[in-house]
């Protein structure tokens, strides 16, 4: 992929992704690239490496947080990679769970009755700590993601409820969480008010307001909770 469309398509390492979507990196690690002799990949990752290391781009992180769902619901691996691939047929997508496709009613259809096929009753969602209905899940998920109009994801709330004005957006910082307003990566706010010892100062500093300092924070500590 050209150096542009890099810097368009965000780049995350395996780690960065396994602390987005709140899962063991070495479990993201097999989703993205197999486990050799024994397993396929679970998505068909558009960047491969870059500067030497497994990276996926903004598509791929969309597509492992539903990944991520599924293996919370207890779902077989096996059974993730065809959900996945049967979603991509049909729906006639390459990343269809990075677009608003499966969130529409036949999509919602055809992915619940997918999954019911390969084992999906109701989906555990990992945020609630229950199992919920299809519906209620589907809704959350896409109330976490910012569309297009063509309905293609270009930012994700990874943690809308205790940062909601936290974004990540992939033609802004190569793709790092940032706050929507001023587009200052939250590692960089959380770094400045741990200096500072104080949100207050961070605030000035970056002129941002408290609040956001604050949610920048909580959103690197839910980082760290989820590494």
């Amino acid at each position: 992929m050209a150096g542009a469309d890099l810097l368009e398509s965000g780049i995350y390492t395996v780690p960065d992704a396994a602390e987005l979507v709140e899962a063991p990196a070495q479990l993201v690690r097999i989703w993205v690239g197999g486990h050799k002799g024994k397993q396929e990949p679970v998505i068909v990752n558009d960047l491969g490496r870059v500067h030497g290391k497994v990276a996926v781009s903004f598509h791929n992180l969309m597509e492992l947080r539903f990944v991520a769902l599924f293996h919370g619901a207890g779902v077989r691996l096996q059974d993730i990679r065809a959900i996945m691939s049967e979603v991509r047929h049909s729906l006639d997508h390459p990343h269809p769970f990075a677009t608003k496709i499966v969130f529409r009613t036949d999509g919602r259809k055809i992915v619940a009755e997918i999954g019911r096929r390969n084992g999906v009753k109701d989906i555990y969602d990992l945020r609630s700590k229950n199992y919920e209905m299809h519906p209620v899940v589907m809704k959350s998920l896409k109330n976490d993601v910012i569309y297009d109009p063509r309905g293609e994801a270009t930012a994700w709330r990874p943690r809308r409820k205790i940062a909601p004005n936290v974004v990540v957006h992939p033609s802004f910082s190569f793709g790092r969480p940032i706050l929507e307003r001023s587009h200052i990566p939250t590692a960089t706010i959380a770094a400045a008010a741990k200096a500072e010892k104080s949100a207050r100062a961070a605030a000035w500093m970056y002129e941002v307001t408290e609040k956001e300092v604050r949610e920048a924070i909580k959103f690197e500590q839910s980082l760290h909770k989820a590494a």
